[in-house]
This record gives C-alpha cells, structure tokens and sequence, in this order.
C-alpha cells in the first residue's frame, strides 16, 4: 500500500456469497404446500376476512336497529295518544250519566268505542274508576267477523323457514342476549281488575304509557289516558297496537338489510380476491424469483441468473418493490463480478512475485560464487517481503466492506486527525528535505463517519504525495468548508504530476505506476483503490488532478498534482 502505512480494524474474513448447499427443511415444504394448495394465498383470506369484518361490523350495526325501533315506538305512542285523546273526549260527552255523577254508561260507552276504534285497527280498552274492565274492542266484533286462526305445528316438528328468515331469528335471538327485555303482556279478562301501571296511572288524570311483549314475543305499545268531564275522570282508556304491528315493520327491515348484506358479501368476497390476486400474485412472483432454491427445490442455487419480473410500470408499492428487488439483483451481480475480478487481479499479482521466487530457487542450485548466491538471496528475500505485503493489503481490502457496513459512523474533527497525520509525515519528509504544511481553519473541521478509516485515506494520499515529491519541495494540505456543507481536504505535491490520461485509472486496483528512484515491489498498487472505497461508502468523492498555471494550456507542463478529498458533514 502506498507509503506503507496501514490503518486496520481486526474484523472477520471477507465477506461473500455461501454457494454450499443446505439440506431443504421438510417443514418449510410442507408449509409451503400447503399455502400453493389452499384456495387462496394468506394475503387473499386476509384481505377478505377483514373486509368481511367491516362489513359485518357495520351491517350488525345497522341491523340492531335501535334507533328506528325506539322512533318507531315513539311515532305509536304520538299516534295513540291523538287517537285516544280524541276518543276520551267522544265517550265523556256521549256517555256521562249527567252532572253530579262522575260515572259513564258502559253500553253507550262500547257503542262508541267499538265504532270510533275498529277502522284505525288498534285494540281500545275501557275501565271505569275502579279498574275494571267494561269494555274490549276484541269482544265487540261484529257477528259474521272473521276468526283469526293460527296453526300450531306438530309436536317435535319445526315448520320450514327461508334462509332469510332462519338469519333474522338467528339475529334477533343473539340480540335479546344485550337487550333488556320488556316486561311481559298480560290479558285482563271481562270485568277483571287492571294492575297495570299506566292504568293506574291515568286514573288519576295522567296519560302514560308502556312497552310490553307478549307470549310471541311480539312488542305491545299501550297508551293510557282519562275519560274526563268537566275535570272529573269519568274511567281509563287503554289504546294498544297489535302484537305484529312493531315486529312486522322491524323483522321486514332486517329481511331487507340482510338481503343487502349477502349481495354486499358477494361482492366484497369478489373485490377482495381481484384485490388480492393484484397483490398477492406479484409479490408471489417477486418471491419465486428471489428464492435461491426457485423451484427446483434441490438445487442449492440456479445456475441461470436471476431475472426479477419487472413491475415498475405499476405506480403503488409492488413497483416500488419490483424496482428495489432489481436494483438489489444487479448490485449483488456487480458484486460478484467485482469478487471475481478482484479475485483475477490477485492471482496476477501474486503470481509475479511467485514465478520470480520460484526462477531464484531453481537457480541457486547453479550460482557458483558467494556473490551469486547473495543477489539471488536478495531478490528472495524482496519477492518474500513483496508477497507479505500483497497478502497484508488484500487481507485489509477484503474485509473492509464488512466493517465499513458493520461499524457504527460518528462526527469527529477532521482537522485533530490532519493535524497529527502531517506531523508523522513531516518527520519522514525532513529525511528527503521535504517540507509539510497544512493549512486549517481556526474552528473545527466536523466530518461525519469512521475516524480511523478517513484516516488510512488522508495517511494514503500523504504518503503518495511523499513517494513523487522531489527533494527540497513542499506538501501542502488544505481544509475548509464547502458552502453547501460538508469538508473538503486537498493534498498538493511539486512532483511530476499524472499523465492526464491516468487520472482516472490510478484508483484502480493494482495501478503501481511508481517514481523510477523507488524500489519495485514496495508498493501493492491498492492503496488509491481502497481509499476510493472508503470515501465512497461515505458518500463523499476523490478525485485526482494535475496542477498547472492559471489559464495555461492542456499541454502545459505541470507543476504537480492534487488529490481533492470531499466529504459530507
């Protein structure tokens, strides 16, 4: 490595791709049999189960109907009340048996009950003070009046029920497990005492009202109202809705929602897998593509190369997958070329030095003078020293990827670690009559990143400007702020400069164009290479150039080069 001194961080071996193959997990099979043969992928029933939540969820909401039944409810009550008031008021002036008698006549008083409350449809009941019943529009039918009848099925005998219909039970019965039921309905019989609550308590000149369920289960809304005359309560009159009046418009309401909700099922089970195949099946393709195993299944890697399906025409997350799988497809084969490469150039390099160690020792069987035998010791002895530092550099770049992503990067002051890196050099330059200087703003230089790492790089560059500087000139390095953040250091020499068509190869591996006064073989050529790699892998760049006078020609001679260093802050 270029002036010979290495900053290293002990760390694991080279980091590359494990092509042994591993036994497949029968486990793993099984699973993923299982998930090709289900009816659908596990994103599919996902998709589907959570959209049948929602929509369950809001359609149990809407069939619980709470507020419709209680507006239901209220909108009877209005209703009985106008009607009973209305009645109330016909009976007392029809009916009083005159001043002075706060009592009515019961057959007058069913005459007009029975034709006032048998075309509205509702159910009138009359008492009199003493809450006994002396009137019952369900006893006053006319003769010839039809007899409501209603089958009763065979003992341990279900009668037949639509699906709609066995739903609406199945829903009314779950929700009477929240709901507080009514209190149950009970029939007073002819001349029987009353001991409901509203009764009692229009007796004594208040209308109420109640909400009662039959045997059937059926909601009974009730109003009770006085008979006044002249401020006297002359009885109660009892207005009541048919048991299948209420239930009749709530079941009706649900058998319409429920219809609603099978055909919104259907339609969500079928959005929900067209939505899912759109999902599911690329990422299943994405998924095929990047298994190392593919389908094979016994073959530890497909030999051919990898293709991601490319969906970077679709404008949501599966492109942007598609686009990251590929992009992550061609670094990791720029890798391996690179490894490979990597690997060629090493057995280049160190196959020189083994070819001219290999030709000394087969020669020294023949030198026959004492002389002899040094020089070829001594060309030994390099091609040793020249191999330790080939396998040392290669060993330090191998596994400086590893540590660049495993490390942790932090801010440091650039300018502390220039500072004391030309003071190192300076000592080495006095020895060739070189001088050093450096030139820092008085405020710290923060750069972000591993210290020891930027570092080698500075360490490189100061070293290689030492190798070419000639006796009695100056290295000067230079720090400062770039306006848009972030540092930039320079290394400047006096020496021969690059050739121009250089300036971009000496970054590469092995480039080991080297001063002619310098010993072959002291140098790896890897240096300017590994310090391009680590200025990269923080995002900064390097770059090399030679120094002529201002506004001079291309041609021009050069004064020397400079080694530009940015960094972000």
């Amino acid at each position: 490595m270029e002036g010979g001194r290495v900053y290293t961080h002990e760390g694991p071996g080279p980091v590359g791709l494990d092509t042994r193959p591993r036994p497949a997990s029968m486990r793993a099979r099984i699973i993923q049999g299982l998930r090709q043969s289900a009816p659908f992928s596990s994103l599919q029933r996902r998709i589907i189960f959570f959209n049948l939540i929602g929509l369950a969820i809001l359609v149990m909401g809407v069939m619980y109907l709470n507020q419709f039944r209680s507006g239901l409810i209220e909108m009877r009550v209005h209703a009985l009340r106008t009607q009973g008031e209305i009645i109330a008021i016909t009976i007392a002036e029809s009916s009083a048996l005159g001043p002075g008698r706060p009592d009515y006549d019961p057959v007058r008083a069913n005459v007009v009950l029975n034709r006032l409350a048998q075309p509205t449809g509702v159910r009138a009941r009359l008492y009199d003070r003493q809450l006994r019943l002396t009137g019952d529009t369900r006893n006053l039918a006319p003769s010839g009046a039809p007899i409501e009848v209603m089958a009763l099925a065979p003992p341990g005998e279900k009668t037949a029920k639509s699906l709609l219909r066995q739903l609406e039970v199945a829903y009314q019965d779950f929700i009477e497990l929240f709901r507080e039921q009514p209190p149950l309905y009970i029939e007073v019989p002819s001349a029987g005492i009353s001991r409901d609550r509203e009764v009692r308590e229009a007796v004594r000149g208040k209308i109420s009202h109640a909400v009662r369920v039959n045997s059937l289960g059926e909601l009974i809304v009730s109003v009770a109202m006085p008979v006044r005359r002249f401020k006297a309560v002359l009885g109660v009159l009892v207005l009541s809705t048919q048991g299948e009046d209420i239930n009749a418009v709530v079941q009706n309401e649900r058998i319409v929602i429920l219809q609603v909700f099978i055909i919104a099922t259907l339609v969500s089970v079928a959005l929900s897998v067209l939505l899912a195949n759109t999902i599911a099946k690329p990422i299943r393709e994405l998924a095929e593509a990047a298994d190392p195993e593919g389908t094979s299944g016994a073959r530890p890697l497909n030999p051919d190369r990898i293709e991601i399906p490319d969906l970077t025409r679709r404008t949501d997350e599966i492109g942007d997958l598609s686009a990251a799988l590929i992009r992550m497809t061609e670094a990791l084969y720029r890798r391996i070329e690179a490894i490979e490469s990597f690997a060629a150039d090493v057995a280049h390099e160190i196959k020189n030095p083994l070819t001219s160690l290999r030709s000394a020792v087969e020669t020294m069987e023949f030198a026959r003078t004492p002389e002899q035998q040094k020089q070829l010791l001594d060309v030994i002895q390099k091609d040793v020293q020249r191999l330790d530092r080939l396998v040392t550099d290669i060993s330090n770049a191998s596994r400086l990827d590893a540590e660049l992503v495993r490390e942790r990067m932090l801010a440091f002051d650039l300018g502390a670690v220039i500072t004391a890196l030309t003071e190192m050099i300076r000592t080495q330059g006095e020895e060739r009559d070189i001088s050093v200087v450096a030139h820092l703003p008085g405020a710290a230089l923060i750069a972000r990143g591993l210290e020891v790492r930027i570092a080698q790089v500075v360490t490189n560059l100061l070293e290689n400007a030492l190798s070419f500087a000639p006796g009695g000139s100056t290295i000067t390095v230079t720090g400062m702020r770039l306006p848009q953040g972030g540092v930039r250091i320079t290394v400047e020499d006096q020496g021969p400069g690059i050739p121009d068509d250089n300036l971009e190869s000496i970054f590469e591996r092995f480039y080991s164009e080297r001063p002619a006064a310098e010993t072959f073989g002291n140098h790896s050529g890897l240096g300017l290479s590994i310090s391009k790699q680590i200025v990269e892998a923080h995002g900064g760049r390097i770059w090399a150039e030679n120094i002529r006078p201002p506004d001079a020609r291309a041609d021009s001679p050069v004064e020397g080069a400079r080694f530009v260093l940015e960094l972000s802050a």
